[in-house]
């Protein structure tokens, strides 16, 4: 392996870990968040932690797709879509988004693993998968934050 061969391997590693959500993951997070809270939305914010949770699915998917085809879908920054209803109806509809959005993350997370995915490789837009992997684990982030701290102040943790 070469000293490239080599940093590249470690980035990808590097790349894995933050994605998941570093020594946080991300899924377990949404697993503990308590559903019947989810839609409630605290003073002085426009979202809930369900209208959260649609948004970062929503930008995961649109950079996913420009992960598995770029030359199709290039625009990676389109109107950011924030989901019209606060509340999820059950806890299944709660339980099957963060399953959509663990499946996505997966998939995201075995394109970077894939030493055939070329991470580096500028496309038509002047971007590159690298830095689409790196935009969804810090788009996730800042709004798990955001949720986590909502979470706490619902008592949730």
């Amino acid at each position: 392996m070469t000293v490239n061969q080599d940093a590249e391997s470690i980035l990808r590693e590097q790349l894995v870990e933050l994605l998941k959500g570093g020594f946080a993951p991300n899924g377990i997070l949404l697993k503990e968040f308590d559903y019947r809270k989810a839609g409630i939305m605290l003073d002085g914010l426009h979202f809930s932690a369900w209208v959260l949770l649609g948004h970062i699915k929503a930008r995961q998917h649109t950079l996913l797709n420009f992960m598995k085809d770029p030359e199709n879908n290039l625009d990676v920054w389109p109107d950011a879509h924030w989901p019209q209803n606060q509340v999820p109806e059950t806890q299944a509809e709660w339980e099957e988004a963060i399953g959509q959005y663990e499946a996505e993350l997966h998939e995201m997370i075995q394109l970077v693993q894939d030493p055939e995915t070329q991470l580096f490789q500028k496309q038509a837009n002047g971007l590159t998968l690298s830095w689409a992997a790196m935009t969804t684990l810090h788009h996730t982030g800042y709004h798990i934050g955001q949720l986590k701290t909502i979470g706490r102040q619902l008592g949730v943790w």
